[in-house]
């Protein structure tokens, strides 16, 4: 009867998560759930030197916002040093291991490296062969008490019922130690999966100078965390029928190590940017406007002064153009400001031409007149002056935009000045009209 499956992700704490630590905990929990198994969280924080907490706490925090949930821990290596020691004491007694005793490292206990060849079978690299005569002795327990990393994994493993490892394949040189490890405490190691490295755009190993590394870098530029965790996963696995977007449970359902590739996958920014996208066009308004508020205020711009109601309306006449938040602080910048730059470019090809300050007085007096301040009402003054005058709506949309925005693009006019409300539109326009096209332009030569 086979164990049930048991698998876990084990980071240790001396940096932030990086997307190659997030896919390889992603893998071990989806393979743990389609299984209707245990995902176990485990912090080996025995280097004492470079541990932190404050990796501890940001590595939690981002495995719970990409909805990796451990169903067990987490543990830490740290609180379980009678188990190692027990484990050595039983090494050291039956000669497998010995202390070692050096004048500037200080007592360790090594273990000794039988001459043979171990042979280990991998879920993805199917059987692979190790020389164990080509190793040297290693150490078990250093010389302030805490295991070495080979050791606590494969007693942590053991202890855990461990029955699935999930891993990057820079561990598969660890494999010799551990299986000697293993055979001498009479243990039964679980059943390893050894994927290839995540490269960056350029072929070689992902690193920061292709950009953002780490899982807190990404949710700080306004990642959606399902985008994130979907991207991930395609690093190296498919679920079959060209399926891209899924959410965790469909990968949970999906998922099979079968599918999971052996050759390396490239990170693509452009492809993460368009899933995000993806992701922001069926968010619910109410998470969306809530995304791009935190975004907001996290780049300083004033929201508070916006109600909920403000912000929705917001998010969904910018959803269309944004693949993260970030995408909408410049070109928005004209809602959250009483102090209007006026693009030397929308005066001179919007306002200054023929014709298009009379029409944005005539269209101003139409709107002044207007009781109900709503986008449908709105676009029925437009729509009716230009009936009037047998005009196209850009020749009025386009001379409102560029004095109600400084600018030539926005979201649509009627939700632009909807949003902006009736006074500041109409004092935008009367500022457009009082200073002229000369009076904007000079006003931008002194700005520039």
């Amino acid at each position: 009867m086979s164990r049930a499956v048991r698998t876990r992700f084990a980071p240790s704490p001396t940096g932030f998560l990086h997307v190659g630590g997030a896919r390889t905990a992603l893998y071990n929990f989806l393979f743990a759930k389609h299984s209707g198994g245990k995902f176990i969280l485990r912090i080996e924080d025995t280097d004492r030197e470079r541990s932190e907490d404050k990796y501890i706490q940001a590595i939690l925090e981002s495995l719970e916002w990409l909805g990796i949930k451990p169903d067990e821990g987490p543990y830490f290596q740290s609180e379980r040093l009678e188990k190692y020691q027990a484990a050595a004491e039983r090494l050291l007694e039956s000669g497998e291991a010995y202390w070692d005793e050096d004048p500037e490292k200080g007592r360790a206990v090594r273990m000794r490296m039988p001459d043979r060849v171990v042979k280990v079978s991998d879920l993805i690299h199917e059987e692979v062969r190790f020389d164990t005569s080509l190793a040297d002795d290693f150490v078990i327990v250093k010389s302030d008490g805490f295991p070495a990393y080979n050791f606590a994994c494969v007693v942590d493993d053991a202890d855990m019922g461990i029955t699935h490892v999930i891993r990057g394949d820079e561990h598969l040189s660890n494999m010799p130690r551990q299986v000697v490890l293993s055979e001498a405490l009479g243990l039964e190691p679980p059943k390893f999966a050894h994927i290839p490295m995540i490269l960056g755009p350029d072929g070689q190993k992902l690193s920061k100078r292709h950009g953002a590394t780490s899982v807190g870098e990404y949710r700080r530029q306004g990642f959606l965390p399902e985008a994130l965790a979907n991207f991930i996963a395609l690093l190296g696995w498919s679920a079959g029928d060209d399926v891209e977007i899924m959410s965790l449970a469909g990968m949970c359902e999906k998922f099979d190590v079968s599918r999971i590739r052996k050759v390396s996958s490239r990170f693509d920014n452009e492809k993460l940017g368009w899933m995000n996208g993806q992701y922001i066009m069926n968010l619910p308004i109410e998470r969306l406007a809530a995304e791009v508020a935190g975004y907001l205020e996290g780049q300083g711009v004033e929201v508070s002064q916006f109600d909920d109601t403000w912000m929705r309306g917001f998010a969904e006449a910018y959803r269309q153009r944004m693949r993260t938040p970030e995408d909408v602080v410049a070109p928005s910048r004209f809602f959250f400001t009483d102090n209007l730059e006026y693009a030397p470019k929308a005066v001179r090809k919007v306002l200054a031409k023929d014709g298009a300050l009379e029409r944005l007085s005539a269209i101003r007096e139409i709107l002044a007149a207007e009781p109900e301040w709503t986008a449908e009402k709105i676009e029925a003054c437009f729509r009716g002056y230009c009936d009037r005058e047998a005009i196209g709506l850009g020749k009025v949309a386009q001379p409102v935009r560029a004095a109600v925005t400084g600018t030539m693009v926005s979201p649509p006019i009627f939700e632009t000045l909807a949003l902006l409300g009736r006074s500041r539109s109409l004092r935008r326009i009367d500022h457009v009209l009082e200073e002229g096209t000369e009076g904007l332009l000079r006003a931008a030569e002194k700005e520039a």
